[in-house]
């Protein structure tokens, strides 16, 4: 798994396992984003006495979050730069897939016939500092 962090022309920070596809003379042609999401940082604004790092939140959510797909193409023109992310945002990702269908109780994901109940995962936060 190669869990890494894109920055798209469109300013979207997504976080996958993602996966070069290249042609047949190994030239690039495009990605596969698998389980994709966006990551927005937020900054928290407390007054306090002392100095102190900052605190910063990281907030997922699902990237084309009305689609049923969990491996999206991406074509590479749209890429503008790839990084491997601070451990803790790999941590926190590889905990969220390890879990996933499992926060409503039910281990098989189904619930009541619509299966597409774990594609709407909004705002999970991690807290980290720099």
């Amino acid at each position: 798994m190669s869990i890494q962090l894109a920055l798209l022309k469109s300013g979207e920070e997504v976080i996958a396992d993602i996966k070069e596809y290249r042609d047949s003379d190994n030239n690039l042609v495009s990605y596969l984003f698998k389980h994709p999401y966006c990551i927005k940082i937020q900054t928290s604004q407390l007054l306090v006495e002392e100095e102190s790092a900052p605190k910063y939140e990281a907030i997922f959510y699902k990237w084309i979050a009305l689609s049923k797909d969990t491996d999206i193409v991406v074509n590479k023109d749209w890429i503008v730069s790839i990084v491997n992310p601070i451990d803790s945002i790999v941590k926190s990702y590889e905990e969220k897939e390890n879990g996933r269908g499992t926060d409503d109780g039910s281990s098989d994901g189904q619930s009541g016939g619509d299966t597409s109940d774990t594609n709407i995962d909004f705002n999970e936060s991690v807290d980290y500092y720099q």
